[in-house]
């Protein structure tokens, strides 16, 4: 039980860092911004807000926060998702005949149960790696070329 609450607060700290990064983003954009239009890589005209949000798309902590949020997500249901793989067990093994080398505890089981939810966590990742390549926003020099262009 320790290991588990210790698991939790790990992934909170680890989400309060990453909410720290995406403020220190958000803050850091339109010192950007000025310092972009006082080199003139950018026009005056262009709005700090649409900047802001440009920018965090393009710089924004996304990576951190598909694995943050991966993560969250298994450490959150760990303890349901083993209840419901050993009632699943349970009564799987009741109905075979109670075979004492597939009881629960067992070799066999804790090997079962550390593929099945290995394969949660690796279909999870690989969901999620797909939604992050599928909607990869473009990197700031792109956003600062497109902005020059739309605003000349």
């Amino acid at each position: 039980m320790y290991v588990y609450l210790a698991l939790v607060v790990a992934v909170a700290a680890w989400g309060i860092h990453l909410a720290l990064r995406w403020k220190q983003a958000k803050a850091f954009a339109p010192e950007l911004l000025k310092a972009r239009q006082k080199a003139g890589e950018l026009p005056e005209g262009i709005d700090e807000t649409e900047f802001t949000d440009l920018y965090l798309r393009a710089e924004g902590p996304r990576r951190g926060t598909y694995v943050y949020a991966c993560a969250a997500f298994i450490t959150l249901l760990l303890a349901p998702l083993s209840a419901l793989f050993n009632t699943v067990w349970t009564a799987l093994w009741r109905l075979a005949g109670q075979s004492p080398v597939f009881e629960v505890g067992t070799l066999i089981h804790t090997f079962s149960f550390f593929l099945a939810f290995f394969g949660l966590t690796v279909g999870l990742l690989a969901l999620a790696m797909h939604r992050y390549h599928t909607l990869t926003p473009p990197n700031l020099k792109q956003v600062i070329r497109t902005l020059r262009e739309t605003h000349s």
